[in-house]
């Protein structure tokens, strides 16, 4: 099993499942024989390092090559039961792409990261600061596991792992729509028209 995607989620808002917003980083180790528990507690170690969060952090290994029904090979968590609260939308993301050899389809991948992470505040564009904060999820991302570990892209079309050997974060927001609130309220009217 040398393909692991470490599902990597964070509890928002309140203790429902659908609250949770995930990235899921994959890793591959090349055939060598890699305890994906230990990986998901490096990756949580890295995480709470870089983001000391209040509500439950969770980290889950899946074999990302295995044949369905493909369950959990390690799993790390803290704060298990608690929740995050946040101040802005929850949709509002920074991404952050990379890609291996070439920047074309099944060679890039992107994680996106919430707003609610980022200090400062929100503004039109992304701030250098805030863009800084994505970046440094890169050294964590490439120190895992060691020498023998890439984070990589994974594409199921093809099933080839590749490296990630650059990447970029844009001064843009992002919106991911699953990420957002449901609705409690709502204004309604007619038109005099009709």
């Amino acid at each position: 099993m040398p393909l692991w995607r470490l599902q990597t989620s964070w509890q928002l808002d309140s203790t429902l499942p659908r609250d949770k917003v995930v990235i899921t980083p994959h890793f591959n180790t090349g055939g060598v024989v890699q305890d994906p528990q230990a990986l998901c507690d490096d990756l949580l170690a890295g995480l709470q390092s870089w983001l000391l969060v209040t509500g439950e952090v969770k980290v889950v290994a899946y074999d990302a090559q295995g044949t369905p029904p493909v369950f959990p090979q390690g799993e790390a968590v803290v704060n298990q039961g608690l929740s995050m609260n946040t101040t802005v939308p929850r949709e509002l993301a920074l991404c952050l792409s990379f890609y291996g050899t070439a920047n074309r389809p099944r060679n890039r991948g992107r994680l996106y990261i919430p707003a609610a992470f980022l200090s400062g505040s929100i503004g039109v564009r992304p701030s250098t600061a805030q863009r800084q904060k994505v970046a440094d999820l890169v050294p964590i991302l490439t120190g895992l596991g060691g020498a023998d570990v890439d984070w990589s892209i994974f594409s199921r079309a093809d099933n080839v792992p590749r490296s990630v050997q650059n990447w970029w974060v844009d001064d843009e927001w992002d919106i991911i729509r699953s990420r957002g609130l449901r609705g409690t309220t709502r204004t309604v009217g007619t038109t005099s028209e009709g």
